[in-house]
């Protein structure tokens, strides 16, 4: 009895650990490469500890073939990674506005590392993905990220058929919301690109022997930056308000 009661008790705390564990591969800040992997390991193993005795209620019977035991870890792995994908798509919204701001502000060509990415990208793009995910810690957001994780239980219960097409419209959805919202944010130096460069146009047809974009670089970049960190403290605010009202989908009303 003792042997049985063991072995389902390290059953269920495996199927845990694999949902936990891929949802927080794919959590900003918490899965990156920056992070080592013996940290992410005994985060996950940490999380998966504690909520264990939570939501092993919810796990139905330990299946009695090979084959039943690995349809249940592969429906666990996927339902964490659906719920890390969708804190990634709503990460995504930085980048999206970072990359729009820097065609405007003629900073395409200066890279650096980005987190959310994980690879090089915009100066811009990876300075407003760091801001955000700092004000995301700094504001305890991410405590939204292990509470979507923990009641997927609830919405996602264990050894239920998995919902592959209410996962890919879920992220098709957010995906245009992510568009949407990050356009948005980089609204303002739109404009002013569009109106700088009609104006620059304009100029090259009055002067024709004034090297414009030689002399509009300069004018372009400073006027662009300070627009930029005008509009940055009201984009992180709407952004931590989108990120939220992302997750609040997943996590029960109190």
């Amino acid at each position: 009895m003792l042997t049985d009661l063991l072995q389902l008790d390290i059953f269920r705390f495996f199927l845990v650990f694999t949902r936990i564990g891929a949802a927080l591969m794919l959590f900003p800040g918490l899965g990156g490469s920056l992070v080592s992997t013996r940290i992410r390991l005994l985060l996950a193993l940490a999380v998966a500890f504690v909520i264990m005795p939570v939501v092993a209620p919810v796990f139905p019977a330990v299946p009695k073939s090979v084959g039943g035991m690995l349809l249940s870890v592969f429906g666990e792995a996927v339902v964490g990674a659906y719920i890390g994908t969708v804190v990634m798509f709503i990460m995504s919204t930085l980048n999206m506005a970072g990359s729009m701001i820097g065609y405007q502000t003629g900073l395409t060509n200066a890279f650096s590392f980005d987190p959310i990415s994980q690879q090089q990208s915009q100066l811009l793009t990876g300075f407003l993905s760091n801001i955000g995910l700092v004000a995301v810690f700094a504001t305890d957001l991410h405590h939204l990220m292990f509470q979507a994780a923990y009641e997927s239980y609830a919405l996602f219960p264990p050894g239920q058929p998995l919902q592959f097409g209410d996962y890919a419209e879920t992220l098709g959805h957010l995906a245009t919301d992510t568009f949407k919202v990050g356009t948005q944010f980089a609204a303002p130096l739109v404009v002013f690109g569009l109106v700088f460069y009609t104006g620059l146009g304009l100029l090259s047809r009055l002067v024709p022997q004034l090297q414009v974009f030689f002399v509009a670089m300069p004018v372009q970049v400073m006027v662009g930056m300070w627009l930029f960190m005008v509009t940055i403290p009201l984009v992180i605010s709407l952004f931590l308000r989108f990120f939220e009202s992302g997750l609040m989908p997943y996590v029960q009303p109190r």
